[in-house]
């Protein structure tokens, strides 16, 4: 969105929330291109995700970073290797005794669900 659209939507909002979008856009502007880039297109692949998809995606966010710090740890590491599969190589994965007895059946679902819905398409 040009600076000037961005501008007139936020002053539509509440200062507060105002003031911690325009944080994030600052932290976004500071990052490295190729990490803009990999956030825009995971923006543009949720975007085009069908809303209850989204919203399935928004809770495992939400469960995801209410996990605690050192397990968020390896549940993101699994989640980057997943989603570098191709589709067959992840259901492997995911059905594999050793990734069921090392994550519990909460975190099972939230990296099946974030790496289906999140992950590049071939």
């Amino acid at each position: 969105m040009p600076p000037e659209e961005r501008e007139q939507a936020l002053q539509k909002l509440p200062p507060e929330r105002q003031q911690k979008i325009r944080e994030q856009i600052a932290r976004f502007n500071n990052l490295p291109e190729d990490q803009r880039k990999w956030l825009r297109e995971r923006y543009e692949r949720f975007s085009h995700l069908p809303p209850e998809k989204q919203e399935l995606v928004r809770r495992q966010l939400r469960n995801f970073g209410a996990t605690p710090p050192e397990r968020r740890r390896d549940l993101a590491r699994e989640f980057r290797q997943l989603r570098n599969m191709t589709p067959e190589e992840r259901r492997t994965r995911l059905g594999s005794e050793e990734f069921r007895n090392r994550y519990t059946p909460a975190e099972q679902q939230m990296l099946e669900d974030l790496s289906d819905n999140l992950s590049p398409r071939p």
